[in-house]
């Protein structure tokens, strides 16, 4: 059985491409093409409210990581409009990396359908890399210790974890300046509103002693932050 995947895909409009051209091209030709996909099973828009570059971030909840592989989705680049083709001439950063869904599957906030709701507005992500002989240890804390507690701050909705499974390559006039691999380990973390992380309780989630040892080994940690844009659901 095919297991559900993730495309997350970091963006910049750059200085030859509006941000308004950049966002109407994406909302109204870009998602609309990959949502008439049956497998393209939720997208949704962001943008960081971190001051970090890439400003933007796409999320595609897959059925499965194969329909990338499949028509009509691989024929896409072939059949562009001539409107997608100048987007893509002039944008700044596509930066398109792809995932498997990493178990336990944790269950989301009581009264929350995955299946039919947007994701939290607010969202939090987290890439990671680490040595191997302490992933282990990184993913039990997530599953003892992390997560749980996450779930008991008041405005969390849902918590995920993935496994890198391929990345690029990038494209746009700044592609040439990712280079290396991304972090082996994605988590992304839905919450209602920003207003959680000043609370009592995530700010002890995320500084117990177990977690501090583990960010203090940790190669890469790299927490982003973005603000929902749009959220299309499929039928």
């Amino acid at each position: 059985m095919s297991r559900p995947g993730l495309l997350f895909v970091f963006g910049d409009a750059g200085p030859q491409l509006s941000d308004a051209e950049f966002n109407d091209w994406y909302d109204n030709e870009h998602v609309p093409l990959r949502m008439a996909i049956p497998a393209f099973r939720t997208t949704s828009r962001w943008v960081a409210v971190d001051d970090r570059r890439p400003q933007y971030l796409a999320t595609y909840d897959l059925a499965s990581l194969s329909v990338l592989d499949e028509a009509p989705y691989n024929t896409f680049a072939a059949t562009r409009s001539p409107r997608e083709a100048d987007v893509m001439r002039r944008v700044q950063l596509l930066d398109r990396r792809t995932y498997d869904v990493l178990e336990p599957v944790f269950e989301p906030a009581p009264g929350y359908d995955e299946a039919r709701e947007a994701p939290g507005p607010t969202l939090i992500t987290l890439q990671i890399d680490i040595r191997p002989e302490l992933e282990d240890d990184l993913n039990r804390w997530y599953a003892e210790e992390h997560i749980p507690l996450l779930a008991k701050v008041p405005g969390w909705r849902r918590s995920r974890r993935f496994l890198l499974n391929d990345a690029g390559p990038a494209k746009g006039t700044d592609a040439a300046k990712v280079v290396g691999r991304p972090p082996k380990y994605l988590a992304v973390h839905e919450w209602d509103s920003q207003a959680s992380f000043e609370t009592e309780e995530f700010k002890y989630a995320t500084s117990t002693p177990w977690r501090m040892r583990l960010f203090e080994s940790a190669d890469v940690w790299d927490r982003r932050e973005f603000k929902e844009m749009r959220t299309w659901v499929q039928e």
